[in-house]
């Protein structure tokens, strides 16, 4: 009973985060619109997307913000889509994180563990390279979003979530905004976002049975490509979290229970179940372009897995090259990696 309440408190504070979100965003609207408008280039909301997720580790989280800003016009979908690639980035760094946490008796098993937040990582990035040209020169992702949401609108509107959300949110939302600060209500809502969705997938995997009953079910159903894509959709879609799920291959492989082939579909498959915070949150905020957001991260994840399901052995092979042949992964070399990692969005911002 403590574990289920557990889990309906969290996902009451991720709804009220949510809407806490909204409300400050439409009175900011103004200062907003001007700085990022102005300010976000193409090249600039990649690297801002990816060093904000790697700061929070989550881009579920800046996924949900930039849905309530694209809802209310405060970016455009085009800049959506390179905010999202830059986060899909981003939020590779919790796999190095855990992978560099993780005991290992030999430097062989930390980089087995450290293969695959490496893969995952080298993924990231041919996923925001073919997204990128693919949006810069055809808009490809922020028209078809755009189409899919307005189409779709329509049929979530009979969920009447905005309604329900409002009325069992209301009560605390209107007592917070006797706080007269706009910019400190959208910090708080933030923060509450984070905070739900660092504690959320851990509730899930204790209602669920535990941490080693999840591994175990994890490992046991690694049978084929297709099997284990979709559990990686299904558990990250439930979780909340590609990090958690995907966090949890690292002391498998590391403990020799798993091999990094077998994962990698896995992982592609944890990138798409990370689009149902996303949707949920742009179903709360009920807008055809916050929708469109949410449909831009499925699309995005979608394409991944399209390309990179049926090659599985490039990124086998690329991971292994460069991890053994290019860098020859220690643990020093490991943490200089995951300071770059960070280092280098913020210095892009900053010179161009």
């Amino acid at each position: 009973m403590k574990k289920w309440l557990k889990l309906i408190s969290l996902i009451y504070l991720f709804i009220l985060s949510i809407e806490l979100i909204k409300k400050a965003s439409l009175l900011l609207a103004p200062n907003i619109n001007d700085f990022l408008l102005q300010n976000l280039t193409p090249l600039k909301a990649v690297s801002f997307g990816w060093f904000i997720t790697s700061i929070v580790q989550s881009s579920g989280a800046l996924g949900s913000v930039t849905a309530a800003f694209a809802g209310y016009n405060l970016v455009t979908l085009p800049i959506a889509v390179y905010i999202s690639i830059g986060a899909s980035l981003g939020t590779t760094i919790t796999a190095l994180i855990i992978s560099l946490l993780t005991v290992a008796k030999q430097r062989r098993d930390f980089r087995h563990g450290f293969e695959i937040a490496l893969c995952y990582s080298i993924y990231a990035i041919f996923l925001v390279i073919f997204i990128f040209i693919l949006e810069y020169f055809f808009g490809l992702f922020s028209k078809s979003s755009f189409f899919l949401a307005s189409f779709f609108q329509g049929k979530f509107s009979s969920l009447m979530l905005p309604d329900l959300i409002g009325g069992i949110t209301s009560p605390i939302i209107n007592l917070l905004f006797k706080i007269k600060s706009n910019f400190f209500l959208l910090i708080l809502g933030f923060g509450f976002l984070l905070f739900t969705l660092k504690f959320l997938g851990k509730s899930i995997i204790e209602v669920l049975g535990g941490e080693n009953s999840a591994k175990k079910f994890i490992n046991k159903f690694f049978d084929s490509k297709i099997k284990t894509y979709f559990i990686g959709v299904f558990l990250t879609a439930i979780v909340f979290s590609s990090s958690i799920t995907i966090g949890l291959l690292v002391p498998l492989a590391v403990s020799r229970l798993i091999n990094l082939k077998k994962a990698i579909p896995f992982i592609l498959g944890a990138d798409l179940g990370t689009f149902t915070n996303v949707f949920l949150a742009s179903i709360i905020i009920g807008n055809v372009n916050s929708l469109a957001t949410a449909f831009i991260y499925f699309l995005i994840s979608l394409f991944g897995g399209l390309v990179f399901l049926p090659n599985v052995n490039f990124l086998f092979k690329t991971t292994k090259y460069i991890s053994k042949k290019i860098i020859h992964i220690s643990r020093k070399k490991a943490f200089y990696i995951l300071i770059g990692f960070i280092l280098l969005p913020l210095l892009i911002i900053l010179i161009f």
